[in-house]
């Protein structure tokens, strides 16, 4: 998110065969209908992981390997006549060093006509499609318009479903820090509070908003006392509207956290007299 000293967005889109990383993710590459996908799954790790020590995909080379591309490779997949097939897995910098694997000397006899059958996969792979919604500086979280899911059994593709996401919605409290610094500070009560002298007081507030957009959801993580913990609460409730998230077609509720600073500053700054 744009703003990560006011708001830290708790990472809770979750997907059944990705590893969370730090860093946003470069996906596998995915060739269907012809045109040219990125998946948000990675279906080779399922094979290398029946090996005792993990193999060297490009030999004697070395392929580097970025925050970004943290597995080492990137995979080039085709689904011709419903059956999914690998047909090359590149360098993380493919492009500066023409790094890429033998796929036959890695798969042997699997490896026919360029191209190896997938048909230890079995997974519902995901392949985003359309604007980006909201970037995530994590894993393969970062939302779009619409997602193709593809179930594969096997190597079969024995279905395919399309998602719409387009009902999530920015709240302009969360992308704007100087409009979401003002709600909130010059809608303390302050005469209500006691004398704060030179005392800075910080409440961090966890809280999460319904598929309307409205705060229902609040949770003192660090207090300080009831009475300024009540007040942190009572102002982030009173929020007007905050983010709503679709994933997958549906609602999916995010947890974020705030911290609340009662501070002479932000009194002097922010209240209305």
């Amino acid at each position: 998110m744009k703003h990560k000293n006011i708001v830290i967005f708790l990472f809770l889109l979750t997907f059944p065969s990705v590893t969370t990383l730090a860093t946003a993710q470069v996906g596998d590459r995915l060739i269907y209908k012809g045109d040219t996908l990125i998946l948000f799954s990675n279906p080779l790790e399922t094979f290398l992981d029946n090996f005792p020590t993990r193999p060297k995909l490009f030999g004697e080379k070395e392929g580097c390997i970025t925050t970004a591309c943290g597995r080492g490779y990137q995979a080039q997949w085709e689904i011709i006549d419903n059956q999914l097939y690998l047909t090359a897995i590149y360098s993380c910098c493919y492009y500066e060093d023409s790094i890429k694997a033998d796929l036959k000397s890695l798969f042997e006899n699997r490896y026919v006509d360029g191209k190896v059958k997938a048909d230890w996969v079995t997974d519902n792979l995901i392949a985003p499609k359309g604007k980006m919604l909201y970037y995530v500086h994590d894993g393969y979280e970062s939302l779009y318009e619409t997602e193709i899911e593809f179930r594969i059994k096997a190597g079969l593709v024995v279905g395919t479903e399309i998602h719409d996401n387009s009902n999530s919605k920015q709240s302009v409290y969360s992308q704007n820090e100087r409009l979401l610094h003002q709600f909130i500070y010059s809608n303390i009560k302050w005469d209500d509070l006691p004398t704060l002298n030179d005392n800075i007081i910080r409440v961090s507030i966890r809280f999460s908003a319904n598929e309307s957009g409205i705060i229902d959801s609040v949770k003192v993580m660090r207090g300080y006392n009831d009475i300024f913990d009540n007040e942190a609460i009572r102002v982030i409730k009173s929020i007007p509207e905050w983010d709503i998230y679709c994933r997958r077609g549906k609602y999916k509720r995010i947890i974020w956290i705030m911290p609340i600073i009662f501070s002479e500053k932000n009194k002097d700054e922010y209240y209305k007299k």
